[in-house]
């Protein structure tokens, strides 16, 4: 009998089987040449090749594979479109999981609204080398200000603070000013050049490759940056969609944003723009025609007000996907995902419920306990004990519930940007990765 049990127990069986149909692996001829030592078991648990690409490709890069490979991948990304529309922000806990482990980065909020939570905790390396703001408001305000002061200042000179300054120079000896404030108007405009003037830009280390790639008759377009513009932060954009696509979009899609003048690559995060709360909740796919939303992106600080035109590059042509407006670059913006376990009443008296399929294991029940609960008919509750081995609890409620409510429990985790990888960026466009590498934009 222990000879057997060894046999039985040291033969793989596959995933899913039960013991009455792992007996009939017995059946296998122990004295044939070919013995399965789990090859049945590795073969039926393996998935197919066409599920493995499914799941481990990104949209982006479906222009790279097969037609029918595109499509099933298109497929699924409408089929998790309708489930999150259906059952918004609701995940399932696997029997095999701990969920401790599986949410071990996501926490409980009391209230959404009133919560604090601090937006310079557990930063991503990414966060260490773009340009944070204190107030980005308060810097507009003081850059606009200053320009305002420099085009009075030329006004003053009626256009003849450039000469001034050649003059100067050429001379090779200081200038003597009769009136002081006409010396801090000229030093306050040293630089600047009148509208109007003749002057030749020579532009430094070009690659090669780059300059061929310029057409024979093609213009290029010099454009002056205000103080900042030429540093990475995190821009905010105000967009809408414009009209419902064949394929949803998804957050942290790869998308070409056409930003006033500047036109670059990036992998932005949705969300709700909501005024009243320092925080903001996750859009996972890009929402309906006609909603309005916030797009979070690495980017080249831009001030306000700046138009925004967001494209998909679908087989090689951009489609036109949001446009918006710019709402300002802050790193310190909350960001929140939230994800709802759900669970079940079995037995239900009064304000007390037994509440099974929401965890698998009793030290999840322990891990979750000061988390609060809500159900969807509006109940407030909290979880009192674990009940046996098997993920069942025993939960209180602010008033007796129904037998058919469904219990809730709210999970959340800040969501950060991404930076694109060069791999995906288009040979003609300026990621925010080579913003970063050489400090200056690349201008389409």
């Amino acid at each position: 009998g222990a000879e057997d049990t060894d046999k039985t127990s040291s033969f793989a069986r596959p995933t899913g089987w039960s013991d009455y149909q792992a007996a009939w692996l017995d059946a296998v001829d122990d004295d044939a040449v070919d013995f399965d030592h789990g090859e049945l078991a590795k073969e039926l648990n393996k998935k197919s090749s066409a599920s493995v690409a499914t799941n481990g490709m990104d949209l982006d890069d479906a222009n790279e594979v097969s037609e029918e490979e595109r499509r099933a991948l298109i497929e699924q990304r409408r089929k998790q479109q309708e489930e999150h529309q259906e059952f918004p922000d609701e995940v399932q806990v696997n029997e095999d999981e701990k969920a401790r482990e599986r949410f071990a980065r996501y926490r409980s909020l009391k209230s959404f609204k009133k919560s604090y939570w601090d937006p310079k905790e557990n930063l991503p390396d990414s966060y260490a080398s773009i340009f944070h703001f204190s107030s980005f408001k308060s810097t507009q305000r003081a850059v606009m200000a200053e320009m305002r002061d420099l085009v009075k200042a030329a006004e003053a000179c009626n256009g003849q603070f450039w000469d001034g300054v050649k003059k100067d120079d050429s001379g090779g000896q200081d200038a003597t000013m009769e009136d002081t404030s006409d010396g801090e108007e000229e030093d306050f405009l040293e630089g600047c050049v009148p509208t109007g003037s003749y002057i030749t830009i020579t532009l430094e280390a070009v690659e090669p490759q780059e300059y061929k790639s310029l057409a024979a008759g093609s213009l290029l377009c010099a454009v002056a940056l205000l103080p900042h513009e030429n540093k990475v932060s995190v821009l905010h954009m105000g967009l809408s969609n414009c009209d419902d696509s064949e394929v949803p979009i998804k957050s942290k899609d790869v998308l070409t944003f056409r930003c006033g003048w500047r036109t670059w690559t990036g992998c932005p995060v949705f969300s709700q723009n909501n005024l009243n709360c320092d925080k903001h909740k996750f859009e996972r796919f890009l929402p309906q025609s006609g909603s309005f939303f916030a797009a979070s992106v690495f980017g080249p600080v831009t001030y306000t007000p700046c138009p925004v035109l967001v494209f998909r590059e679908i087989n090689g042509t951009k489609e036109l996907v949001a446009s918006g407006s710019m709402i300002g670059a802050d790193a310190d913006r909350i960001i929140v995902k939230r994800i709802i376990l759900t669970g079940y009443p079995v037995r239900v008296h009064k304000r007390f419920a037994s509440v099974k399929y929401m965890f698998y294991d009793p030290e999840d029940v322990k891990w979750f306990k000061p988390a609060g609960l809500t159900t969807k008919h509006g109940l407030n509750g909290k979880i009192e004990e674990s009940v046996g081995e098997h993920g069942t609890m025993k939960c209180l409620f602010n008033a007796p519930i129904k037998q058919h409510d469904t219990v809730c429990l709210c999970l959340y985790k800040r969501i950060y940007p991404k930076f694109v990888e060069e791999r995906k960026s288009g040979k003609d466009e300026g990621t925010v990765r080579t913003i970063r590498q050489r400090n200056s934009l690349v201008v389409k």
